[in-house]
């Protein structure tokens, strides 16, 4: 089985420009999310998934400077531009990693790469880690069931897991972190906020750091150091969550009949 960890990456954030050229320490956060990537076992090859816009073009100059694959896709539609990837370079499991999150767990992602050798799950999280350690994993074809069936129906996608965590019709697997490795805290790069507080972070550890040394360090900051507490995570709206249930309720059988297809091709 091929294993590929594809890398979300845009460019078009509003609230923190260009915050993935931003530095973390000696290095931009595009490329703390790259090695971090590169330390997951078992996986045969990394993606920078990102867009055609001309200004992601920094992005695709990090993955040859990183010596890493890239692939250039619809700039808003997430599920295809994953699918595309996945498909160009023939993979048959996909670990999905945002480029937001610099400090994603290289160990659970490598406990999730153990689950699609062993199990193969059609979608599977971790619950229980701080927001923006939690990686997902993808199986190929949940991932071409889904985007076939919602064709042209949702181009906006970036938001996106709601679409496969539905136990009712995927096999979904949910890794529960342990208690004690759960932080109230933000590791995900929205906000200047988010930056100045990872940039904190990024000070306390060395190059190759471990879920275990992350949290120790979150738990020397001084409170007052949160100065990413009162930002607010995007989430999928209950509109558009809804739109979805009804899509899922009013097409079931064409999903099933098509998931069987899919699945025996």
């Amino acid at each position: 089985m091929k294993i590929g960890v594809l890398i979300t990456a845009r460019l078009k954030s509003t609230r923190l420009p260009l915050k993935l050229l931003l530095h973390i320490g000696r290095k931009p956060v595009i490329d703390h999310v790259i090695e971090r990537a590169k330390m997951v076992s078992r996986v045969d090859q990394i993606v920078l998934c990102t867009s055609t816009n001309l200004q992601d073009a920094p992005l695709v100059e990090a993955a040859h400077a990183q010596r890493v694959h890239y692939f250039m896709g619809h700039p808003d539609d997430v599920l295809l531009r994953l699918y595309e990837a996945a498909t160009f370079y023939r993979l048959d499991y996909v670990l999905s990693i945002t480029a937001d999150n610099p400090f994603f767990s290289v160990e659970y992602a490598n406990l999730l790469t153990n689950e699609a050798l062993l199990r193969k799950p059609d979608f599977m999280y971790v619950e229980g880690l701080p927001l923006g350690a939690s990686i997902y994993g993808i199986r190929y074809e949940a991932l071409k069931t889904v985007v076939t069936f919602k064709e042209n129906m949702d181009s906006d996608t970036e938001i996106w897991g709601y679409w496969l965590n539905q136990p009712h019709i995927f096999d979904v697997h949910v890794i529960q972190a342990r208690k004690e490795e759960f932080r109230d805290v933000r590791l995900t790069l929205d906000t200047y906020e988010d930056l100045h507080y990872l940039q904190q972070l990024g000070e306390m550890l060395g190059e190759r750091h471990s879920l275990g040394s992350i949290l120790s360090a979150i738990d020397r900051l001084p409170y007052a150091s949160l100065f990413n507490r009162e930002v607010v995570q995007k989430q999928l709206a209950s509109d558009k969550k809804a739109e979805i249930e009804r899509l899922y309720q009013d097409q079931m059988e064409r999903l099933l009949l098509l998931k069987e297809q899919i699945y025996k091709s």
